[in-house]
């Protein structure tokens, strides 16, 4: 190209040197493959309404949510992933921008690695000696007992209704419900949990009963105490 030619800066006579332009470098790198970017959304599309992932939570959690809304609104493949993006927030959308270009090819891509990145933010599973550790305190309500047992019992998934009535009797107190379960005992977790229930309905309003049958506390006043006389003078020798 002929000096002639170049654009010249009209203050300083200086010959002004443009950078070549590629088609491809317009184009904004990301790690989702061109399949994946070139598909429409569906008609009506609605993000699903499961939170964002920030790196601190189990992923498995997070991608069973995000499994069950892909199921409710039939997401392609392709949708699923531009989708599960739109869900990353903090930690989880800066590992997403970090990924190489075009590594994310389908769904399962995206979802081996992320399951790999935040392996370590995965929940503890517990085992079943957990259940088998919980007692009954001697004055605690049947209701605080078997809300404890629950809390810990969400996170034993392989523990079966055999374990839970086992586990729940054995750390139950020597009471009315105990003697119950022993003369008629129940053929599953769940009739156990129907017989808790009507006893704790029977267990509060015995409780309410003692409560309303108990006389108020009595108010004591202060006793008034006489003035007592002014010392006398010892007599003398």
């Amino acid at each position: 190209m002929a000096e002639s030619s170049l654009p010249r800066d009209s203050r300083k006579g200086k010959t002004l040197i443009i950078p070549e332009v590629h088609p491809e470098d317009l184009v904004e790198k990301v790690p989702l493959s061109a399949r994946i970017l070139n598909e429409k959304l569906p008609k009506g599309y609605r993000a699903p309404l499961i939170g964002e992932y920030d790196g601190s939570k189990d992923p498995e959690d997070h991608l069973r949510k995000f499994k069950n809304a892909s199921l409710l609104h039939q997401y392609s493949d392709a949708i699923k992933c531009r989708v599960f993006l739109n869900t990353l927030s903090g930690l989880a959308l800066k590992w997403f921008d970090g990924l190489p270009q075009g590594s994310i090819t389908c769904f399962l891509d995206f979802k081996m690695a992320f399951l790999r990145r935040f392996a370590s933010s995965k929940k503890y599973q517990k085992m079943d000696h957990c259940l088998f550790a919980l007692k009954q305190g001697l004055t605690e309500p049947l209701r605080s007992y078997i809300n404890r047992f629950n809390q810990v019992a969400q996170d034993v998934p392989t523990a079966t209704s055999e374990i839970l009535m086992s586990a729940f009797s054995h750390g139950l107190g020597e009471g009315e419900f105990f003697r119950d379960l022993i003369k008629n005992p129940a053929r599953n977790f769940d009739e156990m949990v129907e017989k808790v229930a009507c006893y704790i309905k029977v267990e509060e309003a015995q409780t309410a009963r003692r409560k309303a049958e108990r006389p108020p506390p009595s108010v004591n006043k202060p006793e008034r105490r006489m003035p007592q006389p002014p010392p006398q003078p010892l007599p003398c020798a």
